[in-house]
């Protein structure tokens, strides 16, 4: 039986118009610039109610993902920022849940092991591969969810769909600086994922970069949309930055600090004006009295200042 996971995100074409033109000589000149896109009018507010209750009404009912992000392709520029956050706040929860009915959908037809086969050495499904799917009701399947602001992820020898966060990013120049920082932060985990098989993906400098801006955000925003769902990501990857995971050790087989790890810690504890670089001020200084060691007790400190750092960040909030 195939297992479900719960996985705790700028696309913008641009067409340019060549124009020639024919005469009995040909003539040179300056190549003509192409015609500005038109910018459609903001609505007034009776236009933007009715947009709004439009699209409450199509998110509350069982439209398919093709059908509400079109709709907010279409009207989100005509609207003013405080609506155009709830429009992409509201389409991120929809993205989020029907994720796990459209994982059914892909493993339904893929009872062949068919993504597998095609890509199975990949950490994502490559959208150039999707023609190659012989099965034709599979290659529909992912096809859409790839038209449709989702990718596949290679986790525990199977594809499963998460948002595409990059693809949000396109309606960055309609929405609040918050929503818009929000976004970018959960791209950076939807294009290279920090976790997968019980392990850290990336390095921990680059971990523990993605903390420090989650951390910065919080603090940015104390009274944000996400910040629950933040404060979520923030203590999840904390863990394993501090701890490791099952197949990311931080010390080796005699228990020892690894070198780049503690590299990391003591240029993270440098930062100034973080509570993530004050734990980590106090990690390194436990870990040095130590001799180094990472044994019961430098875990059981580990686990104490994770959990003071998200009470300062709660009580900020």
């Amino acid at each position: 039986m195939k297992k479900k996971v719960v996985l705790p995100i700028l696309t913008l074409a641009i067409f340019l118009l060549l124009v020639g033109c024919k005469k009995d000589k040909e003539v040179v000149g300056p190549t003509p610039n192409p015609p500005l896109a038109e910018v459609p009018k903001e609505a007034t507010e009776d236009e933007k109610e009715v947009i709004m209750n439009d699209f409450n009404v199509l998110m509350s009912g069982d439209s398919n993902s093709e059908d509400f992000i079109s709709y907010v392709d279409d009207n989100i520029k005509k609207l003013g920022q405080i609506e155009a956050d709830t429009m992409i706040d509201e389409l991120e929860k929809k993205l989020e849940a029907n994720k796990e009915a459209l994982m059914n959908r892909i493993f339904a037809t893929d009872k062949d092991n068919e993504l597998m086969d095609i890509a199975g050495g990949e950490k994502y499904f490559p959208e150039d591969k999707i023609s190659r799917i012989k099965n034709d009701d599979l290659k529909e399947e992912v096809q859409k969810a790839y038209d449709n602001m989702y990718k596949l992820v290679n986790l525990e020898g199977e594809f499963y769909p998460i948002v595409d966060y990059s693809k949000l990013t396109k309606y960055s120049d309609t929405i609040s600086d918050e929503l818009k920082e929000y976004l970018e932060i959960m791209a950076l985990d939807s294009d290279n994922l920090p976790f997968a098989d019980g392990g850290i993906t990336i390095t921990f400098e680059e971990l523990a970069d993605r903390i420090i801006k989650t951390e910065s955000h919080l603090n940015k925003y104390i009274a944000g949309k996400r910040n629950e769902e933040l404060r979520s990501l923030y203590s999840m990857k904390l863990v394993a930055y501090m701890k490791g995971l099952p197949n990311t050790r931080i010390s080796d087989e005699n228990n020892q600090v690894i070198d780049k790890v503690f590299a990391s810690y003591q240029e993270t504890a440098a930062l100034e004006g973080y509570i993530t670089s004050f734990i980590l001020n106090q990690y390194v200084e436990d870990i040095k009295a130590n001799n180094g060691i990472i044994d019961a007790s430098i875990i059981a400190k580990a686990d104490r200042y994770i959990a003071e750092a998200i009470r300062m960040l709660e009580e900020y909030k």
